[in-house]
């Protein structure tokens, strides 16, 4: 069984969740493609990872999250909104064995019984997951709500700045500062 020490999320990441490993390690079982592996890190340390790359963090991500779906409990995180890549979780994230399940990649689900839901993924894979159906599919739905939410808030932002030939020179002076512009 392969063990990874690192991993980042990319956009072929299915779900990650807690596993221990053979001695008794949380590590973190990782569906990717048509892959699975351990790696050698606790979910919540392979998202906050991955996001430190992309210039954030875990608790930044779950606070905007919150900030925007309101104060909900097990909220979504965005990862990367270029990439399009949306997790969202089926249990609290501190616990062991939180499923984190790729936006993207769920494709449809399916009751069974009462309280187990059979979740259709990319790649032709399938997952059980211990809850109701309806509870399953209002997270997905919340992780549609941020990411849809999030991709408003950020259309006609800025993206590059044009560098005019003008700029502003400016003098330091006894208690102010003279400016004058550069031609």
């Amino acid at each position: 069984m392969s063990l990874l020490d690192d991993y980042k999320i990319n956009q072929e990441t299915v779900l990650l969740t807690g596993e221990y490993n053979e001695y008794g390690k949380l590590c973190t079982r990782v569906i990717e493609g048509e892959n699975t592996f351990l790696v050698n890190m606790k979910p919540i340390e392979v998202i906050n990872k991955t996001m430190l790359g992309l210039g954030s963090d875990f608790h930044a991500g779950r606070k905007s999250a919150r900030e925007i779906l309101g104060d909900i409990n097990m909220c979504p995180i965005k990862v990367n909104c270029n990439l399009g890549i949306w997790l969202f979780p089926t249990k609290s994230y501190n616990h062991d064995f939180c499923i984190w399940f790729s936006l993207e990649h769920v494709r449809k689900t399916k009751p069974i019984g009462i309280r187990k839901t059979e979740v259709y993924l990319s790649y032709n894979h399938t997952f059980v997951v211990n809850m109701k159906q309806s509870t399953f599919n209002d997270r997905k739905q919340k992780a549609k709500d941020l990411r849809e939410e999030m991709v408003k808030n950020s259309q006609g932002m800025l993206t590059f700045c044009v560098e005019t030939k003008k700029g502003l020179v400016i003098c330091e002076g006894e208690g102010i500062n003279r400016y004058r512009i550069n031609k």
